[in-house]
């Protein structure tokens, strides 16, 4: 897989694949199981691990808050987080690690939605907040602003089928940081906000097939890149 943003361009990005399931009673009684599996694949080089009545969680720092690779699953959900994105296809080469190890002690799995979510901060043209946010405000229809009502921040929401996007300028202060980024080495500046989640259900057929999972992670990165594309020069 290509790199679809320069990582010059990247401040920071947080990578979710969550896949949900016909809930699988016997998840309880494997729950040790499942953590060996996991450790055994390699993904975490140190990894901390956590179970609780009905689930379990592996990270990569005995601290929650400074894990930067978490995978938990439930009786009906398997999330795999990265902060760390080394290239969109190690990314993808350690989802698929960890999801093999949880196939191979839950066996086969009803999937009844496939989820991959993107965030991230990215670099923008402008290194002036007050320039962001004009330009992301020039891009909207006169009738949209009240200038009574002078902007302090802007943030968009679009639900499309099968997915959405919000998109917004970001301050170095921004609490977006705090809020989705609060990990070690944040870094924090002035640019553009992207959160895009995309997703697949099993309403009209069956989503059980791996290949399809990759549709969808492809899917999110092509609206990244798209929505990248045409704000970096804000």
């Amino acid at each position: 897989m290509k790199e679809n943003i320069d990582s010059k361009n990247i401040g920071n990005r947080k990578f979710i694949i969550e896949l949900r399931y016909d809930s699988k009673v016997t998840m309880l009684d494997v729950k040790g199981a499942l953590v060996e599996k996991i450790q055994e694949t390699g993904v975490f080089p140190y990894s901390h691990w956590e179970i609780g009545q009905s689930n379990v969680s592996v990270r990569d720092a005995k601290q929650k808050e400074d894990s930067l690779n978490i995978a938990l699953v439930t009786l009906n959900r398997i999330n795999f987080i990265s902060y760390k994105i080394d290239s969109v296809e190690s990314f993808y080469a350690n989802f698929v690690k960890i999801y093999d190890a949880i196939i191979k002690v839950l066996g086969q799995l009803s999937i009844t939605r496939i989820g991959c979510r993107i965030i991230g901060t990215y670099k923008s043209k402008s290194i002036d907040y007050k320039d962001v946010l004009k330009n992301f405000q020039n891009s909207f229809p006169a009738a949209f602003l009240l200038e009574k009502y002078p902007a302090k921040d802007l943030l968009f929401n679009l639900t499309y089928e099968n997915g959405m996007y919000q998109i917004g300028p970001v301050d170095a202060n921004d609490d977006f940081y705090m809020r989705e980024f609060d990990v070690p080495n944040c870094n924090k500046h002035v640019g553009i906000a992207i959160d895009t989640d995309n997703y697949l259900t099993n309403e009209t057929r069956e989503i059980n097939d791996k290949s399809l999972i990759k549709e969808v992670y492809m899917l999110s990165l092509s609206v990244e890149k798209d929505l990248y594309s045409n704000l970096k020069d804000f």
